[in-house]
């Protein structure tokens, strides 16, 4: 068995990307946060900064052009999306960027493979100078160790037969492949064109194989079935039906999908039934980089509300609410967790019940993620800030399976002749 197997779990978020280091190969040992230069809380700003043409960090110089919400801005442009119909306002300094590439799916992509090539720069010096794994054989290819890194994406940004996952791994390994050019410290530059040639060097015209290769050394994993790792590893973790809201900055992250146990085999399986992505986080209010038209309280809350019932009915198509008796139907007992950096704000939890309410659900209980006991967190920093790295941080291959909605097939279409039977496989309801 190999010394150390460590497993880095990325969080990159819409405001602030955390990391979480776990060595897999010691049981019972306590995962650790990476803290960043200047950032020893281990929340990074999602930023890259433009300044003269040339790539740096957020904040590194302070007078560079900020791009803010680039998790949005690539999950757009993998649609095949332009610039210029961006749900938020462009930074001017970008546009000269564009001219340059002509590309704007290339361009996003340059600029998130180099912001996360600095955060696995930055992964690995903390695990030279820092870390209990200050020995670690950085040799490629080493009999010794492993390091292995896993980046969490919303579901929601999943749904599109893998636009959006393709463009986000795509980023990721030429990230990985050209972490070792960028300066940990975070403090220099890089002119958009030079760091634009090495991502072409690295990516094939044909990116399947190069993709393949990599295909244990950078994983995705939906950001949500991360988060709650805490409570599905819990030797009493219960099947069913759940619905989460993950309340951060920019956006809101809203899922459904059930968790069930396979007959015969003990395999766990999540099914996504809906997942949505809404900006309708807290930034919203007030929002800091004035690039979103800001809404009021109430508009805020109304169109959460509305989101959810959207979210419901999206569910239902593949599992209907089954039953005639309230309390007892199908989505009445579901469980609903609400984390991310806003979730205690009260305005969040009430109108989360409420929109639940709203779509006709009852009996659901409301919780919060628990505090997991083997990480060592920042002070005074909440664990749900840190609950997706957390997840990421075991072994992709010890987690859940998960089917997204683009891979299930439709209730109408699993059971076309015997829609009002009572199903026990993939659907089912309380009073079976």
């Amino acid at each position: 068995m190999r010394r150390y197997f460590l497993v880095a779990g990325i969080d990159f978020g819409t405001s602030f990307t955390k990391v979480v280091v776990r060595d897999n190969n010691a049981p019972g040992s306590k995962a650790t946060v990476v803290p960043f230069p200047q950032f020893p809380n281990g929340l990074l700003p999602s930023l890259v900064g433009i300044q003269e043409e040339r790539l740096t960090l957020s904040a590194f110089p302070e007078k560079a052009a900020n791009i803010p919400y680039l998790k949005m801005l690539v999950a757009h442009v993998a649609q095949h999306n332009t610039l210029c119909n961006s749900p938020s306002k462009v930074p001017k300094r970008l546009i000269p960027l564009y001219h340059k590439r002509k590309n704007t799916r290339q361009l996003l992509r340059d600029m998130l493979s180099y912001y996360l090539a600095y955060v696995i720069a930055a992964t690995k010096a903390f695990i030279r100078t820092q870390s209990n794994w200050k020995d670690f054989d950085f040799t490629p290819q080493n009999p010794n160790d492993t390091l292995l890194f896993q980046l969490a994406v919303p579901t929601g940004l999943l749904n599109d037969d893998g636009k959006t996952e393709k463009l986000f791994r795509q980023s990721f390994i030429a990230g990985h492949a050209l972490s070792q050019d960028v300066n940990p410290s975070g403090v220099e530059a890089m002119p958009y064109t030079t760091w634009a040639r090495k991502v072409d060097s690295v990516i094939p015209p044909n990116s399947t194989d190069w993709e393949a290769g990599y295909e244990w050394q950078c994983l995705i994993y939906p950001e949500v079935a991360a988060a709650v790792q805490t409570i599905f590893r819990a030797p009493n973790a219960q099947d069913g039906l759940y619905i989460t809201m993950d309340v951060g900055a920019g956006t809101v992250d809203l899922n459904a999908f059930r968790r069930f146990t396979v007959p015969n085999s003990g395999q766990r399986n999540l099914d996504y039934y809906a997942a949505i992505v809404r900006p309708l986080g807290v930034q919203n209010l007030v929002d800091t980089h004035i690039i979103v038209n800001p809404l009021t309280e109430a508009q805020l809350m109304a169109a959460l509300r509305q989101t959810i019932q959207e979210l419901y009915h999206s569910a239902c198509l593949y599992q209907p609410n089954c039953g005639a008796i309230p309390g007892r139907r199908t989505w009445d007992h579901t469980r609903l967790f609400i984390f991310g950096g806003g979730s205690h704000r009260q305005e969040y939890q009430k109108n989360f019940q409420a929109g639940i309410a709203n779509a006709g659900i009852h009996n659901s209980r409301f919780y919060f993620l628990p505090q997991a006991t083997d990480i060592k967190l920042p002070p005074n920093i909440d664990f749900g800030r840190f609950a997706v790295a957390y997840g990421l941080s075991f072994f992709r291959a010890n987690l859940d399976t998960v089917h997204l909605p683009h891979q299930l097939e439709r209730f109408a279409n699993s059971y076309p002749q015997n829609r009002q039977r009572p199903v026990r496989q993939n659907q089912f309801n309380w009073e079976d």
